[in-house]
C-alpha cells in the first residue's frame, strides 16, 4: 500500500484540479456566489448588488445565490464585501420539479 500513495495522492489532487477548472466562473456573466453558511439570501443579494452585480435567481441553498457581473472585477469586489468563492452557475437555477407529477 506504502508504493501506491503517490500515486493515489497525484490521482487525488488531478481529479481536485480538473473539477476546480471545471467549475470555475467567467470573469464576467451569470455565475453563483457563495457566502458563508447561515448568511441569508437577503444579505447575499445585498452585497452582489454593493459588488455591482445583478440578481438572476435563488438556489436550493439559501447562503448561495446566482447572479450576473458586466464588469471582471465584481469577484474581487464581492470577496472584499464577504463572497467566499464563485462557481459556475449551470444546473443551479433550474426549475423544481413538480413533486406531485414525478
Amino acid at each position: 500500500m506504502r508504493q501506491l500513495a503517490p500515486a493515489l495522492l497525484f490521482s487525488a489532487v488531478a481529479v481536485m484540479l480538473v473539477a476546480a477548472f471545471m467549475l470555475a466562473p467567467q470573469g464576467k456573466g451569470q455565475m453563483a456566489v457563495a457566502f458563508a453558511p447561515f448568511t441569508s439570501e437577503e444579505t447575499a443579494w445585498s452585497i452582489v448588488r454593493a459588488a455591482g452585480g445583478y440578481a438572476v435567481g435563488p438556489t436550493k441553498i439559501s447562503n448561495i445565490v446566482v447572479a450576473y457581473a458586466d464588469h471582471a472585477d465584481f469577484q474581487q469586489r464581492a470577496r472584499s464585501l464577504g463572497a467566499l468563492f464563485f462557481l459556475k452557475a449551470s444546473g443551479l437555477c433550474a426549475p423544481q420539479p413538480d413533486r406531485e407529477t414525478t
